[in-house]
C-alpha cells in the first residue's frame, strides 16, 4: 500500500502542475495579445498624426496658396480630393481612402485610413457631422482622420476605430 499512496501524490502533483501551466499559459497568451493591441492603437495613432502633419505644411485653401482670397471666406474653394497624387492645399485630403502597412514595404495592409475635411462653423461646435464641403464657406475646416484595422479591438473582440480631429482656421496674412 506504500507504494500506491507515492504514485497517487505524483500524480496528484502532475495534474496541479499542469493547472498551473494552464493557467500561465493562458496570462501570456492574453498579455500578448494586450501588448498587439497596445502598439497597434500607438501604430494607428502616428498614422493619423502624420497624415495631419503634412495637411497642416500646405495651404488653408486652393485660392490661398498665392496668397489671401480677395474676399473671405466668399474667396474659399469647394472642399474636394486631388484628382491626383498631389495634394496642394488642406482640404485635397477629403475622401482620401489609404491602406497603410505596420512596416513599411510589408505590403500587409494592416491599417485602413479615411479622411474627411468639412467647412464646420463655430455655432456648430465645430462639429464635422454639420460641415459641409462647399458653401456656405467658414474660416474653419476641419479634418478628421480615420484609421481601423483588424488589430484594434475592445474587450468583445469588436473593431474600433481610432479618429483623430484637427480644426484650422483661416488666417488672412495681409
Amino acid at each position: 500500500m506504500v507504494g500506491y499512496s507515492e504514485v497517487i501524490q505524483t500524480m496528484a502533483a502532475m495534474v496541479l502542475f499542469s493547472l498551473i501551466l494552464l493557467t500561465s499559459n493562458r496570462m501570456i497568451f492574453i498579455n500578448s495579445q494586450k501588448e498587439i493591441e497596445s502598439s497597434a492603437e500607438k501604430k494607428a495613432i502616428t498614422i493619423a498624426q502624420t497624415y495631419i502633419d503634412e495637411a497642416r505644411a500646405l495651404p488653408f485653401d486652393a485660392n490661398t496658396a498665392g496668397g489671401p482670397p480677395a474676399q473671405v471666406p466668399e474667396g474659399f474653394s469647394s472642399c474636394g480630393q486631388a484628382s491626383t497624387s498631389d495634394f496642394n492645399d488642406f482640404d485635397d485630403y477629403h475622401g482620401l481612402n489609404e491602406t497603410v502597412d505596420w512596416q513599411k514595404g510589408s505590403g500587409d495592409g494592416a491599417f485602413d485610413v479615411s479622411i474627411q475635411v468639412l467647412y464646420v462653423s463655430p455655432s456648430s461646435d465645430f462639429d464635422i457631422a454639420s460641415g459641409h464641403t462647399g458653401t456656405p464657406y467658414t474660416e474653419f475646416k476641419k479634418m478628421v482622420v480615420t484609421v481601423t484595422s483588424d488589430y484594434l479591438t475592445d474587450n468583445n473582440g469588436d473593431k474600433i476605430e481610432i479618429r483623430v480631429p484637427y480644426l484650422r482656421r483661416y488666417y488672412k496674412t495681409q
